[in-house]
């Protein structure tokens, strides 16, 4: 099985095409019209914020890497019941494979307008499900291959695009920043934090990935410091090369139809848009399985769920995410509703990884001590109160934007997760019980 290990490159090439994916292509525009040209300053601050935000799961992961481990760190430092309540708030999270399936079609229908957008993203979403049955190595090689492309699409976005940029609309000011405020400017950033996120869930493998304890922390902060230069060229050229009243709220192939030639537009939004949204979808694919694999060999789910194919892979739960994948892509859900639960449920998840890093130094004082990013317990303390200061501010911003129905579901799914971990503990309480015999 060791051959089947995922190297720090395999690392490398889930994080950023996890990285690289809807943000940038859709984000992008609506940062502009929330900052106007203050849009690659907005990246700027994004990339500290995700960087800072990683620092949890990266200590977590080099001092107890472990396949589902968010999961596995929530119930080892938090404990089992609130391990659980955790993990339907992250997958919650996760179900947004519908989006990246809908918006690869989106970009499809650019090239090809009579295509049916319906049945490309119920192609997309197939696709990668088939590529994970294979095998999370196998899943690896496809996602370096489409990240190649895409960094290549995304670095000729930039070559052709830096020489037509309008430089005095990069003047460093208040008003040209930050034309409708301080807390859109603030809003727009913390949306493209989103957009800088997703290395973080490399730790998801962690069982699957070669001398773990280091090679986990260096790609998901190596792979997050590289998007981030990427993407604030690219937030260059798409803010201030074209009017801002011609690119606020479209997508930034708009500019790209500018500034290419018809031959390398088309290489763009193939090899960058139609590669972003497949390498997320692929690698979210990969590893959204993992945390629910760990809860079903714990009880919380029927063991059946934990069992895997002859490549390793949980057909089952992998299954089960193809399906809530297909339901709004067959039935035309609003998926911003969807999207607006998951991002209030992000926050939510962020406090119980700080808080779970918080208590590593005193209840795994050995295993902290093996960790590449060990330092003095006080310092890490420091630190997470950082981080801590950093997901309340962004979580505030974030979900100010959302409705009161928002409100309402994200409550709803809450409570009715607690009632089931009420409901199954009892059955995890007899398992737990009977290994320690």
């Amino acid at each position: 099985m060791e051959n089947k290990k995922l190297n720090f490159w395999d690392c490398m090439g889930f994080c950023i095409g996890q990285i690289v994916g809807s943000g940038v292509f859709v984000l992008t525009a609506i940062v502009i019209g929330l900052t106007g040209h203050g849009a690659p300053y907005g990246y700027f601050l994004a990339a500290i914020i995700s960087l800072i935000s990683l620092i949890p799961m990266a200590t977590l992961s080099s001092s107890m890497p472990a396949t589902g481990g968010s999961y596995v760190y929530a119930k080892k430092l938090l404990g089992p019941r609130i391990a659980f309540v955790f993990l339907l708030m992250f997958i919650l999270q996760q179900v947004l494979v519908s989006t990246f399936a809908i918006g690869f079609a989106s970009y499809v229908g650019v090239i090809f307008p009579s295509v049916n957008q319906t049945v490309v993203a119920v192609g997309a979403l197939t696709a990668a499900v088939i590529v994970n049955l294979i095998g999370l190595k196998t899943s690896a090689k496809v996602q370096k291959v489409m990240v190649s492309l895409l960094l290549i699409s995304l670095f000729v976005y930039i070559v052709f695009g830096l020489p037509k940029v309008d430089w005095s609309a990069m003047e460093f000011s208040a008003s040209n920043i930050m034309p409708h405020g301080v807390k859109n400017f603030l809003q727009g950033a913390t949306l493209l934090s989103f957009a800088c996120g997703g290395a973080s869930f490399l730790a998801e493998n962690g069982g699957e990935i070669e001398n773990p304890g280091k090679n986990i922390p260096k790609a998901m902060i190596l792979s997050t410091a590289i998007v981030a230069v990427f993407y604030a060229l690219v937030g260059i050229v798409a803010a201030c090369v074209l009017p801002l009243d011609q690119i606020a709220g479209v997508n930034i192939s708009v500019v790209a139809k500018e500034v290419f030639p018809a031959p390398v537009y088309l290489f763009f939004v193939i090899g960058g848009a139609w590669f972003a949204l497949l390498t997320t979808l692929n690698g979210t694919l990969s590893w959204t399985t993992r945390s629910l694999q760990r809860a079903a060999m714990d009880g919380w789910l029927p063991e059946i769920c934990a069992k895997e194919n002859k490549n390793g892979t949980p057909v089952l739960l992998l299954f089960f995410f193809f399906i809530v994948g297909l339901i709004p892509i067959l039935t035309g859900m609003d998926t911003t509703d969807i999207s607006n639960m998951g991002t209030g449920c992000s926050k939510l998840t962020g406090l119980f990884t700080i808080c779970a890093c918080w208590r590593l130094p005193k209840m795994f004082p050995e295993a902290y001590e093996k960790s590449v990013l060990h330092t003095d317990p006080k310092k890490l303390h420091a630190i997470l109160c950082v981080c801590l200061a950093v997901t309340i501010v962004t979580s505030f911003v974030s979900l100010s934007s959302l409705k009161p129905k928002h409100y309402l579901y994200i409550a709803i799914f809450i409570l009715v997760s607690i009632i089931i971990m009420l409901l199954r503990y009892k059955n995890v309480k007899a398992k737990m019980e009977q290994q320690n015999a």
